[in-house]
């Protein structure tokens, strides 16, 4: 069954007693920052209190609240909060710079830009961003991906802002974690890893970095997490290696035929491209690519690392030169 966040988004709010003993009304503040958001006013220090006010919200609970020096720099100097849709990464990645002059605490901040604009901001919590699995080359950048994200998320569940789509994200993580009961935790969890788009999207974020490397890197990265996985893009990389081979050392295309590999070798052999010591290597990794990509056959991390280096080593001027 695919994973459904409305029902979680739900549980969230009714979740109020169960976690601090009562409900808070967070559309209220929102709206007392309504002005803030258009630009009509600048960020006061009674508006930061109003966030942080233990019978309005949870979160002094749980970060730091602004103290009187933090509240007297945005009295003495106003913060307008530019938060037009037209706004550019870069200026979105400055305002929150801005805000960390003043704060020093990300997760400060980023209660104050999710109440004054619930729509493209969300609180940041360890349990959402672990689910996430967003990164960030700093502090900004890796919040406003993690913003960017959850409004992945919010269209893609059909949520209406950023803000709904991080609670809902929030209490899976506390159902996965079995705050509800082990029955609960056992289908969201599935649930949650079951879903194709979810976990393509984590998967872009934990993996598609080191997947835009080199084959062969990413090969050797994969070495011991997954041999045959690694042996595999290996054997590929071999496979367009000598594909460069014969065009440029026999002036023909390798085909398909049986044998054509075997004769390629024969000829780079006798015209000494390579010796007959790094033939049998050759011949080794392509033993170990069949062992890799066919079933039934186990491969050796260290076998599969012996190959990705012959192929390097032998094949690696090829198509450089």
């Amino acid at each position: 069954m695919p994973l459904d966040l409305k029902p979680y988004l739900v549980k969230y709010r009714d979740a109020g007693p169960l976690y601090y003993g009562k409900t808070y009304d967070f559309a209220k503040i929102e709206e007392g920052l309504l002005s803030v958001r258009a630009g009509r006013e600048c960020l006061r220090p009674e508006h930061v209190l109003d966030i942080f006010n233990d019978d309005k919200t949870p979160f002094a609970k749980y970060w730091p609240r602004p103290n009187k020096d933090d509240l007297n720099k945005i009295a003495a100097s106003p913060l307008f909060l530019n938060l037009s849709p037209q706004q550019s990464p870069g200026e979105r990645s400055a305002l929150v710079g801005r805000l960390l002059a003043v704060f020093y605490d990300i997760g400060v901040i980023s209660i104050i830009l999710r109440f004054v604009n619930p729509d493209r901001f969300g609180v940041i919590s360890p349990p959402v961003f672990h689910l996430l699995q967003v990164t960030g080359v700093s502090t900004p950048d890796f919040y406003l991906a993690y913003c960017d994200e959850l409004d992945k998320w919010k269209l893609h569940f059909r949520l209406k802002s950023v803000a709904e789509a991080e609670m809902a994200i929030l209490m899976l993580a506390e159902t996965i974690k079995g705050e509800y009961g082990e029955a609960e935790a056992k289908r969201a969890k599935a649930e949650f890893e079951q879903d194709v788009w979810v976990q393509r999207q984590r998967v872009a974020h934990a993996a598609g970095p080191t997947l835009r490397f080199a084959p062969l890197h990413v090969a050797k990265i994969l070495v011991n997490e997954n041999p045959k996985l690694a042996g595999m893009i290996a054997g590929e990389e071999y496979e367009r290696r000598l594909r460069f081979a014969s065009w440029r050392f026999c002036r023909c295309e390798l085909t398909c035929e049986t044998g054509a590999k075997r004769k390629l070798l024969d000829r780079l052999e006798v015209d000494r491209i390579i010796n007959a010591q790094q033939r049998q290597a050759l011949d080794d990794v392509w033993r170990r690519r069949n062992h890799s990509a066919h079933a039934g056959h186990y491969v050796k991390p260290a076998d599969v690392e012996k190959m990705i280096n012959d192929i390097e080593k032998i094949c690696g001027g090829w198509d450089t030169k």
